[in-house]
């Protein structure tokens, strides 16, 4: 597990940088009907951010790895519902989270060698 973390570190922390700038992007996305066409526009390049980097993230990793990165923005995006926007959380939402951050752990630290034959 550790050795697939180590192989893969810079293309999955470059992917969840990726799930956090679209986390945050569509936050914009939702203060564009309050705040107006400024968030909207913030909204799109902090979208446009993560895309980019997403590109890049899958040259330092395989796919199979850092595809289910992606499914932190899950996790970003509640916490910046509770943190910024101040909605509730609840146990399930907790529960959730613990989920998705067991699954990306798993999927991330679980990349075999290939064994030669």
């Amino acid at each position: 597990m550790l050795e697939s973390l180590r192989n893969n570190k810079k293309g999955i922390l470059l992917m969840a940088l990726s799930a956090f700038l679209a986390s945050f992007g569509q936050m914009f996305w939702k203060m564009y009907h309050t705040e107006g066409l400024w968030a909207l526009a913030i909204g799109f390049i902090l979208y446009a951010c993560g895309a980019l980097l997403m590109i890049v993230a899958y040259k330092y990793g395989k796919l199979s790895v850092l595809q289910p990165m992606i499914c932190l923005s899950y996790v970003f995006a509640i916490f910046i519902s509770v943190f910024i926007l101040k909605e509730t959380m609840t146990p399930l939402r907790f529960a959730g989270i613990l989920v998705v951050i067991f699954g990306v752990v798993m999927i991330g630290g679980g990349d075999e060698k290939e064994e030669s034959q």
